[in-house]
Protein backbone atom coordinates (compact mmCIF):
# COMPACT_ATOMS: atom_id res chain seq x y z
CA UNK A 1 0.00 0.00 0.00
CA UNK A 2 1.60 3.15 -1.01
CA UNK A 3 2.33 5.83 1.34
CA UNK A 4 0.33 9.00 1.05
CA UNK A 5 3.41 12.07 0.79
CA UNK A 6 1.96 15.38 1.87
CA UNK A 7 3.07 18.29 -0.38
CA UNK A 8 5.31 20.06 1.95
CA UNK A 9 7.63 17.05 2.09
CA UNK A 10 6.91 16.26 -1.45
CA UNK A 11 8.94 20.06 -2.61
CA UNK A 12 11.44 19.13 -0.08
CA UNK A 13 12.26 15.69 -1.76
CA UNK A 14 12.18 17.44 -5.24
CA UNK A 15 14.31 20.05 -4.40
CA UNK A 16 16.91 17.45 -2.48
CA UNK A 17 16.86 15.80 -5.75
CA UNK A 18 17.60 18.45 -7.50
CA UNK A 19 20.70 19.55 -5.31
CA UNK A 20 22.26 15.86 -5.19
CA UNK A 21 21.74 16.30 -9.25
CA UNK A 22 23.68 19.42 -9.47
CA UNK A 23 25.86 18.30 -7.32
CA UNK A 24 27.04 14.90 -9.35
CA UNK A 25 26.86 16.99 -12.56
CA UNK A 26 30.00 19.71 -10.81
CA UNK A 27 31.34 16.26 -9.23
CA UNK A 28 31.40 14.73 -12.98
CA UNK A 29 32.98 18.20 -14.61
CA UNK A 30 35.46 18.91 -12.31
CA UNK A 31 36.62 15.27 -11.57
CA UNK A 32 38.37 12.86 -13.50
CA UNK A 33 37.36 11.38 -17.23
CA UNK A 34 33.85 9.63 -17.26
CA UNK A 35 34.02 6.45 -16.93
CA UNK A 36 31.74 3.78 -18.89
CA UNK A 37 29.08 2.58 -17.12
CA UNK A 38 29.69 -1.06 -16.05
CA UNK A 39 27.67 -3.50 -14.44
CA UNK A 40 26.50 -4.23 -10.86
CA UNK A 41 28.76 -5.08 -8.01
CA UNK A 42 29.12 -8.57 -7.80
CA UNK A 43 30.45 -8.30 -11.53
CA UNK A 44 32.48 -5.02 -10.85
CA UNK A 45 34.07 -7.44 -7.99
CA UNK A 46 34.41 -10.56 -10.54
CA UNK A 47 36.32 -8.13 -12.62
CA UNK A 48 38.30 -6.55 -10.47
CA UNK A 49 39.84 -10.24 -8.93
CA UNK A 50 39.92 -11.61 -12.65
CA UNK A 51 42.59 -8.57 -13.31
CA UNK A 52 40.48 -7.32 -16.07
CA UNK A 53 40.32 -3.74 -14.15
CA UNK A 54 42.01 -1.71 -11.84
CA UNK A 55 40.68 -0.70 -8.35
CA UNK A 56 40.08 2.88 -9.65
CA UNK A 57 38.43 1.27 -12.84
CA UNK A 58 36.35 -1.05 -10.83
CA UNK A 59 35.16 1.67 -8.65
CA UNK A 60 34.34 4.97 -11.29
CA UNK A 61 32.49 2.50 -13.99
CA UNK A 62 30.86 0.92 -11.05
CA UNK A 63 29.45 4.95 -9.65
CA UNK A 64 29.20 5.45 -13.47
CA UNK A 65 26.84 3.01 -13.14
CA UNK A 66 24.98 3.86 -10.01
CA UNK A 67 24.49 7.36 -11.46
CA UNK A 68 23.19 6.17 -14.67
CA UNK A 69 20.95 3.97 -12.80
CA UNK A 70 19.76 6.68 -10.60
CA UNK A 71 19.01 9.38 -13.28
CA UNK A 72 17.04 6.73 -14.75
CA UNK A 73 15.11 5.69 -11.88
CA UNK A 74 14.09 9.19 -10.96
CA UNK A 75 13.12 10.37 -13.76
CA UNK A 76 11.03 7.13 -15.02
CA UNK A 77 8.94 6.92 -11.50
CA UNK A 78 9.34 10.30 -10.78
CA UNK A 79 11.08 8.99 -7.43
CA UNK A 80 13.51 10.43 -4.53
CA UNK A 81 16.53 8.11 -3.52
CA UNK A 82 16.68 7.35 0.02
CA UNK A 83 19.59 5.17 0.16
CA UNK A 84 22.32 4.51 -2.04
CA UNK A 85 22.65 1.37 -0.65
CA UNK A 86 25.29 -1.70 0.64
CA UNK A 87 22.98 -3.36 -1.12
CA UNK A 88 19.81 -2.24 -3.69
CA UNK A 89 19.63 1.32 -4.19
CA UNK A 90 15.93 2.32 -2.60
CA UNK A 91 13.55 5.24 -3.62
CA UNK A 92 10.49 6.72 -2.68
CA UNK A 93 8.24 7.45 -5.56
CA UNK A 94 5.36 10.63 -6.12
CA UNK A 95 2.84 8.31 -5.73
CA UNK A 96 4.20 7.06 -2.27
CA UNK A 97 5.55 3.71 -3.70
CA UNK A 98 9.11 2.00 -2.47
CA UNK A 99 11.14 0.45 -4.83
CA UNK A 100 14.37 -1.38 -4.58
CA UNK A 101 16.99 -0.97 -7.57
CA UNK A 102 18.26 -4.90 -7.57
CA UNK A 103 20.55 -4.01 -10.84
CA UNK A 104 22.89 -2.15 -8.46
CA UNK A 105 23.65 -5.37 -6.44
CA UNK A 106 23.17 -8.84 -7.51
CA UNK A 107 20.08 -8.66 -9.85
CA UNK A 108 18.71 -6.87 -12.47
CA UNK A 109 14.89 -5.44 -11.88
CA UNK A 110 13.39 -2.56 -9.97
CA UNK A 111 11.01 -3.80 -7.21
CA UNK A 112 8.33 -2.78 -5.43
CA UNK A 113 8.71 -3.26 -1.97
CA UNK A 114 6.88 -3.34 1.52
CA UNK A 115 6.45 -3.87 5.06
CA UNK A 116 9.36 -4.16 7.13
CA UNK A 117 11.71 -3.31 3.35
CA UNK A 118 9.40 -0.21 2.74
CA UNK A 119 9.77 0.84 6.20
CA UNK A 120 13.55 0.09 6.74
CA UNK A 121 14.16 2.52 3.41
CA UNK A 122 11.96 5.23 5.36
CA UNK A 123 13.84 5.03 8.41
CA UNK A 124 17.48 4.68 6.69
CA UNK A 125 16.49 7.38 4.53
CA UNK A 126 15.36 9.82 7.28
CA UNK A 127 18.78 9.16 8.77
CA UNK A 128 20.42 9.34 5.37
CA UNK A 129 18.90 12.52 3.61
CA UNK A 130 18.37 14.25 6.59
CA UNK A 131 14.78 14.14 6.04
CA UNK A 132 13.29 13.04 9.22
CA UNK A 133 9.34 13.53 8.02
CA UNK A 134 9.94 10.74 6.15
CA UNK A 135 9.50 8.95 9.51
CA UNK A 136 5.98 10.24 9.47
CA UNK A 137 4.90 8.11 6.62
CA UNK A 138 5.36 5.02 9.22
CA UNK A 139 1.37 4.23 10.17
CA UNK A 140 0.83 4.79 13.39
CA UNK A 141 -0.54 2.48 15.80
CA UNK A 142 -4.16 1.78 15.30
CA UNK A 143 -6.60 1.32 18.77
CA UNK A 144 -5.36 -1.63 20.19
CA UNK A 145 -2.07 -2.15 19.52
CA UNK A 146 1.14 -2.16 21.69
CA UNK A 147 4.57 -1.10 22.00
CA UNK A 148 6.86 -3.56 20.47
CA UNK A 149 9.54 -4.65 23.03
CA UNK A 150 12.15 -5.44 20.96
CA UNK A 151 12.52 -1.30 19.87
CA UNK A 152 11.07 -0.12 22.21
CA UNK A 153 8.43 2.09 20.12
CA UNK A 154 11.75 3.37 18.23
CA UNK A 155 12.07 1.55 15.06
CA UNK A 156 15.09 0.56 15.50
CA UNK A 157 17.55 -2.20 17.42
CA UNK A 158 20.64 -3.70 18.14
CA UNK A 159 20.11 -7.37 16.85
CA UNK A 160 21.71 -8.91 19.75
CA UNK A 161 22.13 -6.24 23.25
CA UNK A 162 25.48 -5.03 23.37
CA UNK A 163 25.78 -5.33 19.66
CA UNK A 164 26.74 -0.98 19.77
CA UNK A 165 24.92 -0.30 15.92
CA UNK A 166 20.88 -0.59 15.76
CA UNK A 167 18.95 -1.53 12.65
CA UNK A 168 15.47 -1.82 11.38
CA UNK A 169 13.34 -3.46 14.04
CA UNK A 170 12.01 -6.61 12.21
CA UNK A 171 9.94 -7.58 14.73
CA UNK A 172 7.61 -4.87 13.89
CA UNK A 173 8.65 -4.33 10.37
CA UNK A 174 9.97 -1.11 11.52
CA UNK A 175 6.76 0.53 13.14
CA UNK A 176 7.51 0.54 16.45
CA UNK A 177 4.17 -1.25 17.86
CA UNK A 178 2.64 -3.98 16.77
CA UNK A 179 -0.90 -5.51 15.77
CA UNK A 180 -3.65 -6.57 18.61
CA UNK A 181 -4.29 -10.24 18.76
Amino acid sequence: MPFEIPPPLLERLRARRLEQRQLRATRSAAGAPREQAGGNFIDSIRHLFSGASSVDQAAGQYVAAMNSWQDEVEDKYDAFLLDPGMGPMTYLTSDGRVLEDLRGWDGDEIVEVGGLHAHSALIVGARKTGIVELLELIPQPPPGSSVCSKCNGKRVAEPAPGFGIEFPCNECDARGWIDAG
